[in-house]
């Protein structure tokens, strides 16, 4: 249960973050304004790309091997395996950090047309360097499956992130709106910082334990060849997404276009699908994404010891979890696509995408859940071959449906979802076929899905009921989401779908207490 208890506090503290970071954009929007916000968001295309280079491949092979060494008894082990890859990520971090610094000017000049872009593209460089700090702490704690330090070090990331963000922006504005928008993406750096130093302190704090297991002979080339062999399919996977992205950037205005809409309706039509009924369908990933990552070490951990009878328990734990969250998230979104979007957007119209696309959210999590199983087994390609399938239909279907007049942007939406579907269904498959899991359908489908239909049931009647009594789209969805997650809650519980023993975590929150 260690690894639930975990991946709620992980949970937890994602969903604050996201509130903290939703929060902060309406003071940012005030203070930059739009031409401001451009300049800032600017700076974020280069960092994400050296993000998605720092966090997905290097950490995620640290961790297992970490993860596999601790379940031996080689505590020395894991502590060799954090400094080697500590070692490497700010090799490359550092890197990183001067080419973005120093090719800043080039960047603003002649990519982003805005000689303006050079201030704040050069106050995020040192960002890169701090977070290759930060993910290869966060790698050492989640080799040992100590993800409530993780979750304090990012809710506390985000704190400093935005104060820091808010303050500088504020106090640089005098001197020019180039200024406060580099102020307002140093924030990224003081957030990293302040997670190196949670981390760190817990680190250099916490007690070494001796080995108890044989001695590991491993040398630090070897280890340092075993993280690379792991990270590199699972860094390619990472970077498929972002490409497929601006493939479908490229392929879907045009083949709006091609139909009849103008460059831009289509231009509007895109954003609608990419930039709203995506963002939500993600949206239960942050969840999802916290039972990942507490999910691949203990997996590793299992699999190490050779325990099969561990591992089928936790996927099948891994897999309710999955459904309980994923399940109620697609059927709301499909329920209340356009309320939504006009409450959260004030655009109803792309609720029509997310009629199409709402399914593609319990996919989604599913996708996250089984890739972390596999990585977890040491199969790190298996889940980039699922994501590179699933891309290539995504692709594909955009291509051909957007252009059947009847379907537009519900082609493209019905396509993206297809490609989400198309990889976890290739990931799934492959975990039954390693393991030969045979989830109780009782517990993992029956009960989830009797809570879903008496969640909405509940959302529809209370949404009519608002709507024809108390008046206000936005309170009706508000209302009707609130009552729909409070019985789907209580049927949980009631049918035991949702153990009382998950709310235990509440009571050992301390993140210098191992689990």
């Amino acid at each position: 249960m260690s690894f639930i208890h975990g991946a709620l506090a992980l949970a937890v503290a994602g969903l604050v973050s996201k509130m903290i970071g939703a929060l902060y954009r309406v003071p940012l929007s005030y203070l930059l304004g739009a031409e401001g916000i451009g300049l800032y968001q600017m700076a974020y295309p280069f960092f994400n790309m050296a993000f998605v280079l720092l966090v997905s491949g290097i950490p995620t092979a640290a961790a297992k091997l970490s993860a596999e060494e601790v379940a031996r008894g080689r505590y020395s082990a894991a502590r060799r395996i954090f400094r080697v890859t500590f070692g490497l990520l700010v090799v490359i971090g550092s890197t990183l950090s001067l080419s973005f610094y120093f090719l800043a000017p080039f960047f603003a000049a002649r990519l982003l047309g805005d000689p303006r872009a050079l201030y704040p593209l050069r106050a995020m460089a040192p960002a890169v360097f701090s977070v290759s700090i930060l993910v290869s702490l966060r790698s050492h704690f989640q080799g040992l499956q100590r993800m409530k330090a993780i979750a304090v070090s990012q809710v506390i990331e985000q704190l400093f992130r935005v104060a820091t963000m808010l303050g500088l922006a504020f106090v640089l504005l005098p001197l020019g709106l180039e200024y406060a928008a580099a102020g307002a993406t140093f924030g990224a750096v003081s957030g990293a910082l302040a997670g190196v130093a949670v981390l760190g302190t817990l680190y250099l704090r916490s007690p070494q334990p001796n080995d108890t297991g044989r001695p590991q002979t491993k040398g630090r080339v070897q280890i340092l060849r075993d993280i690379i062999r792991f990270a590199l399919p699972i860094t390619c996977g990472a970077f498929i997404l972002p490409v497929m992205e601006t493939v479908d950037a490229a392929i879907v205005p045009l083949r709006l276009q091609a139909v009849g809409f103008t460059v831009r309706q289509a231009t509007a039509l895109y954003g609608q699908l990419t930039g709203m009924a995506v963002s939500l369908i993600a949206f239960p990933t942050v969840i999802t994404g916290a039972f990942a990552y507490s999910l691949m070490p203990a997996i590793a951990e299992a699999a190490s010891l050779k325990k099969r009878e561990l591992i089928s328990r936790r996927v099948r734990e891994a897999l309710r979890l999955t459904v309980l969250v994923g399940l109620p998230a697609t059927v709301g979104l499909y329920l209340l696509p356009g309320e939504i979007c006009a409450l959260l957007f004030g655009t109803p119209e792309a609720g029509i995408p997310l009629s199409y696309l709402a399914y593609g959210s319990f996919f989604l999590s599913l996708q996250q859940t089984t890739a972390a199983i596999l990585q977890g087994l040491g199969q790190a390609r298996i889940p980039l071959q699922s994501v590179l399938l699933g891309a290539c239909c995504n692709a594909g279907l955009n291509y051909y449906l957007t252009v059947i007049p009847i379907l537009n942007i519900r082609g493209a939406a019905l396509g993206t979802g297809i490609g989400f579907t198309v990889a976890a269904l290739f990931n799934l498959r492959a975990v039954h076929r390693l393991i030969d899991i045979r989830p109780g359908i009782k517990d993992i489908i029956l009960r989830p899905l009797l809570a879903t239909l008496g969640m909405a049931i509940t959302v529809k009647m209370v949404h009519i009921w608002f709507i024809s009594y108390a008046g206000g789209d936005g309170l009706a969805v508000i209302g009707a989401v609130l009552a729909g997650g409070a019985v789907y809650l209580f049927l949980l519980l009631v049918t035991g779908a949702l153990p009382f023993r998950y709310f235990a975590f509440v009571l050992s929150l301390r993140p210098w207490r191992r689990p």
